[in-house]
């Protein structure tokens, strides 16, 4: 069974290419779900964080704020980095094991890995290709601001603080464009099914 690595940047519109593949049978690794939990409190990454961060990106009850902590790391290249180290590992143990168990499963017609970071956190290492969502700059930051109800700047500045389009297209085995309609973007998605 192929595992198919999915990435590109914030505002490319992965998941709903991820959901699109879900409903054709492929079981979805969601490294993103796997990163919000393992931030939970009592959780593995979380200690680490807040000694790092201090208490002030934490709400009344303990719970890390990740609007709090997006806008600190999303502004200070040195501070994201840090948040990368941290989680990345925990994120890949998890990865791992739940590629393993849908391998040991063996339903699904493909596992894709649906990883915003999948580059940076080394993860292309275990899927069979790398498929990349494109989308136009402008029309990630308007997705960005509407999905996460912030300003034009900031939505600039996560694009910014992301890989550039060239290195994502250097480590893609495909592109698949998402930058017009959802008929368009299905239609590619049908083709590249049949190669799988």
């Amino acid at each position: 069974m192929k595992v198919i690595g999915l990435t590109g940047g914030t505002g490319s519109g992965k998941s709903v290419v991820s959901k699109s593949l879900a409903e054709a049978g492929a079981v979805i690794v969601d490294a993103d779900q796997i990163a919000h939990e393992i931030i939970l409190k009592g959780e593995p990454a979380y200690q680490e964080i807040i000694e790092y961060y201090g208490t002030g990106i934490l709400d009344e009850d303990g719970n890390i704020i990740r609007k709090k902590l997006g806008e600190i790391v999303f502004n200070d290249g040195e501070k994201l980095a840090f948040l990368n180290r941290c989680t990345h590992k925990y994120i890949c143990a998890e990865v791992d094991r739940q590629i393993a168990a849908a391998k040991a499963a063996g339903t699904a017609t493909a596992i894709v890995l649906d990883a915003p970071l999948l580059l940076e956190a080394g993860l292309e290492q275990v899927c069979d290709g790398v498929w990349v969502v494109y989308a136009d700059p402008e029309v990630r930051a308007q997705r960005v601001m509407a999905r996460d109800g912030v300003t034009y700047e900031l939505a600039k500045a996560r694009i910014a603080n992301q890989k550039s389009w060239e290195e994502y297209k250097q480590a893609a085995d495909t592109v698949i464009d998402n930058s017009k309609d959802l008929a368009y973007l299905q239609g590619q998605l049908s083709e590249l099914l049949k190669t799988i």
